[in-house]
C-alpha cells in the first residue's frame, strides 16, 4: 500500500463519518423543530378550547337570566291572568245585580 492508497482511505473513512455526522445533527435539527411545531400548535389548540369554553360560560350565563326572566314573567302571567278572572266573575256578579234591581 503506498501513501496515495492510505491518504485515499483516510478521505474516504473522514468522508464517511463527516455524512453520518451530518445526517445525525441533521435529524436531531428536525426533531427539535417538529417538537417545536408540536408545542406551538398545543399551545394554540389549548388558547382555542379557553376561548371555547369561556364563551359558553358566558352562554350558560345568559340563559340562566333568560331562564329567571321567563319565570318571572310566567309568574306574572298567571298573576294577571287570575286577576282578570276574578274582575270578570266580580263584573258578571255586578251585572247580574243590577239586572235583578231593575227588574224589581
Amino acid at each position: 500500500m503506498d501513501s496515495t492508497d492510505i491518504v485515499l482511505t483516510v478521505i474516504s473513512v473522514m468522508g464517511t463519518l463527516s455524512s453520518i455526522l451530518f445526517a445525525y445533527l441533521a435529524f436531531k435539527r428536525g426533531n427539535k423543530q417538529e417538537h417545536k411545531d408540536e408545542g406551538k400548535n398545543e399551545g394554540v389548540m389549548l388558547s382555542e378550547i379557553g376561548y371555547i369554553k369561556s364563551s359558553i360560560d358566558r352562554i350558560e350565563k345568559s340563559l340562566n337570566h333568560l331562564e329567571e326572566r321567563y319565570a318571572d314573567l310566567s309568574n306574572r302571567l298567571v298573576k294577571v291572568e287570575e286577576s282578570t278572572k276574578n274582575a270578570h266573575k266580580r263584573i258578571t256578579e255586578l251585572h247580574d245585580e243590577m239586572k235583578g234591581a231593575n227588574n224589581t
